[in-house]
């Protein structure tokens, strides 16, 4: 087994096998059939997150028509533009804050915070390539923002995309702890 599974390993089970997962894993991250979105979780009333918009002309009035304020998109890419461009046009705020998906930049990280927070943007969609950078990101926020443990909101995490389906998966536990670790908890 190589470092970054064991690590990966640890990591999960510390946040999975927790005496709060079965009973946190019931009350959060409803997965939805969304249009136009891959992977669409409902976290809580605040937020949702997901992965690829995939087809904006389905997704983006679907955001609308449910209620959604803002739309993060954590992931950039060459469509980036196109969709703020769409968001907007709609009459919700975008935020284009590309998250790298093999290191954490705390400048990003601070961004996303600041606007995953704030109630005017609430509900707030948050997506990347597959939702796992969203989940990654939501778990901080629990952590520092709403001050839930490193468990719970790892729990959580679980719940709404945080899976083991790809490489970059260990490394966002990963950095989800050494940036709760520096900024406090």
């Amino acid at each position: 087994m190589n470092v970054q599974r064991l690590a990966y390993a640890l990591i999960v089970s510390v946040f999975v096998l927790s005496p709060f997962a079965d009973r946190l894993a019931a009350q959060t991250g409803t997965r939805e059939d969304f249009p136009g979105v891959n992977n669409f979780w409902r976290i809580d009333a605040t937020a949702s997150n997901g992965g690829t918009i995939n087809s904006p002309d389905l997704a983006i009035p679907e955001l609308k028509r449910r209620g959604f304020k803002a739309v993060i998109n954590v992931a950039g890419g060459a469509t980036a533009e196109a969709e703020g461009s769409a968001v907007q046009a709609a009459g919700m705020k975008y935020f284009l804050i590309p998250i790298n998906a093999t290191a954490l930049d705390p400048t990003a990280a601070e961004s996303f915070l600041k606007a995953a927070r704030d109630p005017a943007n609430q509900p707030v969609f948050i997506h990347s390539g597959q939702g796992h950078r969203t989940a990654m990101l939501w778990m901080i926020k629990r952590v520092l923002v709403d001050g839930w443990s490193v468990e719970r909101a790892g729990a959580e995490a679980t719940t709404v995309g945080l899976i083991n389906n790809n490489a970059f998966v260990p490394g966002y536990w990963q950095s989800a702890r050494e940036y709760i670790t520096a900024h406090g908890k």
